[in-house]
C-alpha cells in the first residue's frame, strides 16, 4: 500500500513537471529584431520583438501586433541572438523529465552540418513544489526538425567530461584534431560552442 501511494505521488508530480515546462529565451519586450514565414520565405519582417518557447509575439514596424507560432516562422532574431525551431528532444531535472514533441524556438548557437541548440526552461515538481531553472544543449543535423539533448546543465558541478566526451564522440569521427581533446575530457560544457564551431567551420578549436 505504502508503494503505491509513493508511485501514485511520483507519478503525479512527475506529471505535474512536464506541464509546467516553459522556455525562457532572450529578449525582453521591446527588443529589435527581424523574422522569416514559411509562408513567404523571400521576406523578412522586422519589429520590436519577444520570444518564448511557444510562440513570437510584439509589434511590427508598423505599429501592427504580432503573435506567431514556431511552426509558421523559419528563421528569426531578436537583439543580436538567433533563434531556430526543434522538436523531439527530452530535458531533465532531477527525477523528472520531458519531451518536447512540438516544435519550440530555441537558440542557436552555432550552425553548419551540426547545430549547436540552446533550451533554457523552468521545471516545477507539483503544483507547490520548487522550481528549478536548467538550461539543455541540443544537437540538430541539418535540415532535420528533430533534436538531441547532448547535456542538461542544472547547476550542479560537472565533476569530469567523460560523459559529455562520449555524446560529442560521433559527431567528430573526421576529425583527428577533436578527437585527440575528447579523449583527454578537455572538452567541458563551456567550450561546446567554440567546439561545434571548429568542426561546423573545418578550423582549429
Amino acid at each position: 500500500m505504502r508503494f503505491f501511494l509513493l508511485a501514485t505521488f511520483f507519478a503525479g508530480a512527475g506529471l505535474q513537471a512536464q506541464a509546467q515546462v516553459s522556455l525562457r529565451l532572450g529578449g525582453s519586450q521591446g527588443t529589435p529584431g527581424s523574422y522569416v514565414l514559411r509562408a513567404e520565405p523571400q521576406v523578412r519582417r522586422t519589429g520590436l520583438l519577444k520570444v518564448s518557447a511557444k510562440q513570437l509575439t510584439g509589434k511590427d514596424s508598423d505599429g501592427q501586433k504580432i503573435e506567431r507560432r514556431p511552426g509558421e516562422v523559419i528563421s528569426l532574431r531578436v537583439g543580436t541572438q538567433r533563434y531556430t525551431t526543434a522538436q523531439g528532444f527530452t530535458v531533465r531535472n532531477g527525477l523528472f523529465e520531458h519531451v518536447e514533441n512540438d516544435k519550440v524556438f530555441v537558440e542557436l548557437l552555432d550552425s553548419g552540418r551540426v547545430s549547436l541548440l540552446r533550451y533554457t526552461s523552468r521545471l516545477r515538481t507539483g503544483q507547490l513544489g520548487p522550481a528549478g531553472d536548467f538550461t539543455a544543449y541540443l544537437v540538430q543535423q541539418n535540415g532535420q526538425p528533430l533534436a538531441i539533448t547532448l547535456y542538461n546543465d542544472t547547476g550542479s558541478y560537472l565533476k569530469n567530461n567523460k560523459d559529455l566526451s562520449a555524446e560529442l564522440r560521433p559527431y567528430a569521427l573526421n576529425r583527428p584534431d577533436l578527437l585527440q581533446l575528447l579523449d583527454a575530457d578537455r572538452v567541458g560544457p563551456t567550450q561546446l560552442t567554440r567546439f561545434f564551431h571548429a568542426l561546423n567551420t573545418n578550423s582549429d578549436f
